[in-house]
């Protein structure tokens, strides 16, 4: 498989195409060490909406989700891939651990994919076979190719996780600007969120795919890019995402406030930085005070 449009790794500044129509690629999700954090800074709070907590007091915000595991659950098809192609033996493995494990290697081979030295699907295999090392599971490259297979042809038949699209619908009946920041081949990625039918709710010009703005999280630069593309401050813009090193340490870096999704209460990452808000599920998030 080819690669399709490759972003560069970062620290280039350039603007490239919003990102928000697509056709065909994969990423699998890039994940960083999940966590569960304090709650940080909440900040001045303005007047609230009295049953979401959103702000009512005239400041707007721009609120960015991430797309793998935070707007759906990756995990789903992950398992049921693996069940197939394995049969028995993938019924006692830790999944979730597993999937972790897929996730961190995505994350480690996938700078990478961006320079170039690995093809997309070698990317892929590649993560599976050394997550699968981990747990005694020697994969064939044929395993690891099937199991991959099944996991894409998955990745379309998905739905939202509870409360998110109650949540993006509050949001910009609020007056909200509300978008996506997903890293990813452009194409893939957009199946994904047609599958969810995340373009009904948002425009295209609000959807920033990594492979085709050309830029990547963590790289504080994609997030400085959307705010000169859709006229917003740092300052008045959240995201909202579930990996530490891509979605928290990015956007803090890029002078956001952060609300990191955290359902499996895994710890924080070791650097420094407190995001704006934890929740676990998304009627948490619909209390949080915002602003």
């Amino acid at each position: 498989m080819t690669n399709g449009n490759r972003g560069s790794n970062g620290n280039n500044g350039n603007n490239g195409g919003n990102g928000g129509n697509g056709g065909n690629g994969n990423n699998g999700g890039n994940g960083g060490n999940g966590g569960n954090g304090g709650n940080g800074n909440n900040g001045n709070h303005g007047g609230k909406d009295s049953n979401h907590g959103f702000d009512d007091s005239g400041v707007k915000l721009a609120v960015f989700f991430d797309l793998d595991d935070t707007l759906y659950d990756h995990l789903v098809p992950f398992r049921e891939a693996v069940r197939e192609v394995l049969g028995q033996e993938g019924k006692h493995l830790d999944d979730e651990e597993l999937f972790y494990r897929v996730r961190h290697h995505s994350d480690v081979l996938w700078p990478k994919y961006l320079n170039g030295e690995l093809e997309l699907e070698e990317t892929r295999v590649r993560r599976l076979e050394l997550a699968f090392a981990e747990f005694g599971i020697m994969l064939t490259r044929g395993e690891a190719e099937q199991i991959q297979a099944s996991y894409i042809g998955r990745q379309y038949d998905i739905g939202f996780i509870d409360g998110v699209e109650e949540l993006i619908r509050r949001l910009i009946s609020l007056g909200h600007k509300v978008g996506v920041i997903t890293n990813g081949p452009k194409d893939h990625q957009m199946n994904k969120l047609r599958g969810l039918g995340v373009d009904k709710l948002i425009p295209p010009d609000m959807i920033f795919i990594s492979d085709a703005v050309g830029l990547a999280k963590p790289d504080p630069a994609i997030f400085a890019h959307v705010n000169r593309v859709t006229g917003t401050l740092p300052e008045h813009s959240l995201y909202v995402g579930d990996t530490w090193a891509n979605d928290v340490v990015g956007a803090l870096s890029a002078g956001w406030q952060v609300c990191w999704y955290n359902p499996r209460g895994r710890e924080p990452g070791n650097t420094g930085h407190t995001p704006s808000h934890v929740f676990r599920d998304y009627r948490e998030f619909g209390g949080l005070p915002l602003v």
